[in-house]
């Protein structure tokens, strides 16, 4: 019995909130009724925050642009730019997009990539092969398969031909790189399981994104097969290569790419916003084919297609000969529903560059990409709770285990006993 309650305690604090106190510990004498007695790092933290409220305004929104929101934030800068000074950043110009964003910017972006792709670790992925399964499906089948149903059906409507282009090379990107790992651990699911579903995601999307554009879209990319096998052999295989065998020949280049791995991650997003930019820049100068409301539209269309493979992914994964528990349902369900825009951009300026509608294709996936972060948001939560219910129901298993073998016990030593006595009457 005490080992039981100290196990049942034991697992209460583990998923206890950090900030409450134990049940069994009584505050010191003294100390309030409604919370703890202010401590030195309670009075540092006010002090910190008094100190941070008398920097000066301009400090403090620099450092919110350069924090987690960057890339949000920059994003919108860059489009509003590209929009009041097009000249600037147009085919021809002055910074010459044709071979800084074309060449330059998305060779150093895939580089930096193969740079960063742990290969040797792609193969402790087998321990989780079920969930690589599903959600490779789930990314590169499902998903733009029932994308390419809907295009057929928007096309009919005299829906804008570019948008809905746009619409299916969105479907066919991989799952996004850290944002799904982000969300699975925060959500309680099996982070281990999302980390390696995404780097399988994202080094499959290199080759499978590229392939199923051909399939789906075909003679309507505007672009011929030869120049798009060109182009990504130059573009993206050749520098991703790169990256790995340099990453193989030193391997004492590890520890630096471990230390300054976010430091990269900011190289890659600022060279992203330079493509983004440059592209928009050029949309804006040839002009814009689309009217207000059919952006409208495509957001209406995003927010439900967006839930759908929620729900869809959520009940899926729980069936029964999946086998998954509930922290493998929400590595799934992050992993399978979520779309990449710092791989996405490149691939579409790499196979697109030549149609003039770059910036219509890349409107979709720029959408569904701060889209999906706020939704995910919102939801774990309450995932959070969900999951964590397989840590207290394996608690009611141990319990109940336990009290069978204690009573396993006592039955043992009772016939025990019965014994005994049965055997000192029959020798008396």
């Amino acid at each position: 019995t005490h080992t039981r309650h100290t196990h049942g305690r034991a697992r209460a604090r583990a998923h206890a909130p950090a900030c409450t106190m134990d049940e069994d510990k009584a505050p010191a004498d003294g100390a309030p009724a409604d919370g703890p007695i202010p401590n030195e790092n309670s009075t540092g933290s006010r002090d910190g925050e008094a100190e941070e409220k008398r920097r000066p305004c301009v400090l403090r929104v620099l450092d919110e642009l350069w924090g987690k929101r960057f890339f949000l934030y920059f994003l919108i800068i860059s489009i509003g730019v590209a929009a009041a000074y097009p000249e600037a950043g147009r085919k021809g110009g002055p910074l010459k997009p044709e071979i800084t964003v074309s060449w330059v910017a998305v060779i150093l972006i895939f580089f930096i990539t193969g740079l960063k792709l742990k290969t040797k670790e792609l193969g402790k992925a087998a321990a989780f092969w079920k969930l690589n399964v599903y959600v490779t499906l789930f990314t590169y089948v499902f998903i733009p398969g029932t994308v390419f149903i809907l295009a057929l059906v928007l096309r009919q409507t005299g829906y804008n031909e570019d948008i809905i282009d746009g619409l299916i090379v969105m479907s066919c990107l991989p799952t996004t790189i850290s944002m799904c790992v982000i969300l699975t651990k925060t959500g309680g699911g099996n982070e281990a399981a999302a980390v390696f579903n995404a780097t399988v995601s994202n080094f499959l999307g290199i080759f499978l994104t590229p392939a199923l554009l051909l399939l789906l879209l075909g003679e309507s990319g505007s672009v011929s097969i030869t120049d798009i096998i060109l182009k990504l052999a130059l573009r993206v295989i050749v520098p991703v290569a790169a990256g790995q065998i340099l990453r193989l020949l030193l391997p004492q280049l590890t520890p630096w790419i471990t230390r300054n791995g976010k430091n990269l991650k900011r190289v890659s997003e600022i060279l992203l916003l330079f493509i983004v930019w440059a592209t928009f820049c050029e949309t804006f100068y040839q002009g814009v084919d689309a009217k207000p409301e059919e952006f409208a539209i495509l957001l209406a269309i995003l927010i439900p297609l967006h839930l759908f493979y929620l729900i869809v992914c959520f009940t899926t994964s729980q069936l029964s000969c999946l086998g998954y528990g509930r922290k493998d349902v929400v590595a799934v369900l992050f992993c399978s529903t979520e779309k990449t825009v710092a791989l996405g951009i490149p691939l579409i300026t790499a196979i697109y560059e030549d149609s003039g509608s770059v910036g219509i294709l890349s409107i979709p996936v720029l959408i569904y990409h701060p889209m999906q972060l706020i939704v995910g948001s919102l939801l774990v939560v309450k995932l959070y709770q969900w999951a964590i219910e397989d840590d207290k129901e394996e608690d009611h298993l141990v319990v109940r285990k336990e009290d069978e073998s204690t009573l396993e016990m006592k039955s043992k030593v009772m016939i025990g006993k019965g014994e005994s006595q049965r055997i000192s009457s029959m020798v008396v």
